[in-house]
């Protein structure tokens, strides 16, 4: 077992690891740079998650991008010769991770659908319902982040400047979308959400 403070880069862009990991606790940004040194995050990694997904399962040669911690992180570390034994013999895990790969793809998938909102207004809205969904905390009303969300990090998130991201934000405050907690945890009201994006 393996622990990260937050904001630690745990692997680098080409990197060749001889290890996988899965997530105990906390949460994980895969990144990179766009032509103008912008960081644009590409996908989180919660708890209960594998990576590097590609290359764990032979997809790619070496890491594509950035693996950064988001909060405080618990890793195991796996041997990657042993990960690739167990997925050979245990139909069961083999089974699992199918599901879970699966599971990721439609992640990515809406992830890319949020690219294709033309306006400021909706790419937060998108980004927003992508994170209550899969990294909120619910109850009837309000689903609160489990991490800490700047605005930098929508920013990066969505494409968007900081300026755009912070307009955005505090229009919906006004209209009580969403609302900030403590340590810069947002709640979200799901159902405006629902019916604003």
């Amino acid at each position: 077992m393996r622990s990260y403070a937050k904001n630690q880069i745990i692997c680098y862009q080409g990197d060749k690891p001889q290890h996988v990991f899965f997530v105990l606790k906390g949460h994980i940004k895969y990144y990179d740079f766009d032509v103008n040194g912008n960081e644009k995050i590409l996908h989180i990694i919660g708890p209960q998650n594998v990576f590097p997904m590609l290359y764990a399962f032979g997809v790619s040669n070496e890491i594509g991008a950035f693996y950064a911690t988001l909060d405080a992180v618990e890793v195991i570390s796996i041997p990657l010769k042993d990960f690739h034994d167990a997925i050979k013999t245990n139909v069961e895990f083999s089974n699992k991770l199918t599901r879970w790969f699966l599971t990721e793809i439609e992640q990515l998938t809406f992830r890319i659908n949020s690219f294709e909102k033309t306006d400021s207004r909706s790419k937060v809205l998108h980004a927003l319902k992508y994170l209550a969904t899969h990294y909120g905390e619910h109850d009837d009303t309000w689903s609160r982040l489990n991490f800490a969300t700047t605005q930098q990090f929508l920013a990066d998130f969505t494409g968007l400047t900081r300026e755009t991201v912070s307009t955005t934000m505090n229009e919906l405050e006004r209209d009580h979308t969403i609302r900030s907690g403590k340590n810069r945890l947002i709640e979200i009201k799901t159902s405006e959400l629902d019916r604003l994006s």
